[in-house]
């Protein structure tokens, strides 16, 4: 029974054991302390655990600002006490350099105090320092939500003295500045935080340069110093504004005018004080606007040659006497339109309808004048054609392609029935066509046929149709009946080259058709 009991403990101490060893890898020292208070056993296990809670105490001297002198004391006696108790541990090693690092902490109650308020206040002086350049970066980035942010961290931590406090006073005075819709009370907390940075003892204003000292006192003396003088200069402001803006306005609707953007200066609300200069100048931009626009569009009603009007003489109307050299020009521009533009609807009425007319005429010219056409060509040799013509310039191109129709058995059996030839040919001609007026193209071609014809050979007692290819010459005209339809006349002369160098011309096949615009 004793056995089993013996057996069961260190399995439990061994666990105990493990989990030390974790929290004390974890940076859990004093839980790891705890856990090796809970161990009861022989030598070897003793040996781990005033090992672990050696290291733990040591370890713990690192936490917070400065351990304790009961903590130091007890690290050197644990020390001691391991080295004396376990003279052939292979921990002996660690703990030795432990207790001389102990060497390095102070050994008296005296010395203890002394060397802890010098490393607190390092400490504080350092923290202070982040806290701050953690402000002072944020404001010069004028990212002031983050400089209040760092400047309350800096309250709650202890360090309200003068270089936070101006930062305090900057910070608030932009917000206030940049501002929109300003307020007395803003101002009153504003003077009251800057004041009290003034009113400081001199070792807290030591801590300012003077250039930022000046700047605080120059803020508030550029502040109101009472509530009407706050709101007079709010009026001054607000007047400020609006002259800014009006004057950016005006800037805008003369650059857009310069620009020859009518149609924004036109959109443009001229709420320019009342026969100020800039009302009577905006006035003339809108009546000449109105007028270059008309002038541009060409396309207009009779109301909108009767709003340009009412637009210029309003001008001349309202400001006689103020711009000479204005109402020259406007005067001018209402004379054109009295003088070159219809005065009654009646006289705009017959005006549409005589450029209607115009319009017209010079569309159907515009169609009769190109054109591109497709149809049929008839000769007696070669009845059946296909016509392709393009033109309406001074140059333009036509293809004519006939054939006879005829096949060679139809030939044969006709040569033998009447011992005569039956006429047939194939040929396609191209070429150019001229422009001779609006309605007649003459038409002058070229190209290659192949005609059959009677042969007899009574050498080789043989006689029947043959083919021969020849040059076929072509001349013609187009007469343009209308938009759409066309009329072909013509005469196709084979082997034209022949003809002309024995200067013997035979009679021409005579060719007819009709064409229709599919352009």
């Amino acid at each position: 029974m004793g056995l089993v009991f013996f057996c069961f403990a260190q399995a439990t101490n061994d666990e105990l054991l493990a989990q030390a060893k974790a929290q004390m890898d974890n940076g859990l020292y004093e839980e790891s302390i705890n856990t090796l208070n809970k161990i009861h056993g022989k030598t070897k296990t003793k040996e781990f655990v005033d090992y672990f809670k050696t290291v733990n105490y040591f370890k713990l001297l690192d936490n917070g600002d400065y351990p304790s002198f009961e903590l130091i004391n007890k690290v050197r006696s644990q020390s001691a006490l391991f080295l004396k108790n376990y003279s052939k541990s292979r921990n002996q090693g660690d703990v030795k350099r432990i207790l001389d690092k102990m060497d390095e902490y102070p050994k008296t109650q005296q010395s203890y105090d002394d060397t802890k308020n010098r490393i607190l206040q390092e400490k504080k002086t350092e923290r202070q320092q982040t806290l701050l350049t953690a402000i002072r970066k944020s404001y010069e980035v004028q990212d002031y939500a983050q400089s209040l942010a760092a400047i309350k961290v800096a309250k709650e931590f202890g360090y309200d003295e003068s270089p936070v406090q101006y930062y305090d006073f900057m910070v608030k005075y932009k917000l206030y500045d940049q501002s929109p819709s300003q307020t007395y009370h803003e101002v009153e907390s504003i003077v009251a935080l800057g004041s009290a940075i003034l009113s400081s003892d001199h070792n807290s204003l030591a801590k300012l340069s003077t250039a930022e000292v000046e700047k605080i006192k120059n803020i508030i003396a550029g502040l109101p110093k009472s509530l009407d003088e706050f709101r007079k200069k709010e009026e001054d402001k607000r007047a400020a504004a609006y002259a800014l803006a009006m004057q950016r306005k005006f800037d805008a609707i003369s650059d857009s005018y310069n620009a020859q953007e009518y149609g924004k200066v036109i959109s443009a609300t001229n709420d320019f004080p009342d026969r100020s200069r800039d009302n009577q100048k905006v006035s003339y931009f809108q009546a000449m606007s109105r007028y270059q626009l008309f002038k541009r569009e060409g396309n207009y009603s009779f109301s909108d040659l009767l709003t340009v009007k009412s637009a210029l003489e309003g001008y001349i109307t309202k400001f006689n006497e103020e711009d000479l050299t204005s109402k020259i020009e406007v005067s001018a521009a209402l004379g054109d339109l009295n003088k070159n533009y219809p005065t009654s609807q009646y006289a705009y009425d017959v005006m549409v309808k005589r450029e209607e007319k115009k319009e017209l005429a010079a569309l159907r010219r515009a169609r009769r004048k190109l054109f591109t056409n497709i149809g049929y060509e008839y000769g007696k040799l070669a009845p059946i054609g296909l016509r392709f013509e393009t033109g309406g310039a001074f140059v333009g191109f036509f293809a004519t392609v006939r054939y006879g129709l005829k096949s060679d058995n139809q030939l044969d059996s006709y040569y033998l029935s009447t011992r005569s030839s039956q006429p047939n040919k194939t040929e396609l001609i191209v070429g150019p066509n001229f422009k001779v007026v609006d309605w007649l193209l003459l038409n002058i071609g070229a190209g290659y046929g192949v005609y059959s014809h009677l042969f007899r050979d009574d050498y080789a007692d043989r006689a029947g149709h043959g083919k021969t290819g020849y040059i076929g010459g072509y001349g013609g005209v187009t007469l343009r009946l209308s938009p759409y339809l066309n009329i072909i006349g013509g005469a196709s002369m084979m082997a034209i080259d022949k003809q002309f160098s024995s200067k013997k011309f035979t009679q021409p096949e005579f060719t007819g058709g009709i064409t229709f615009n599919i352009r």
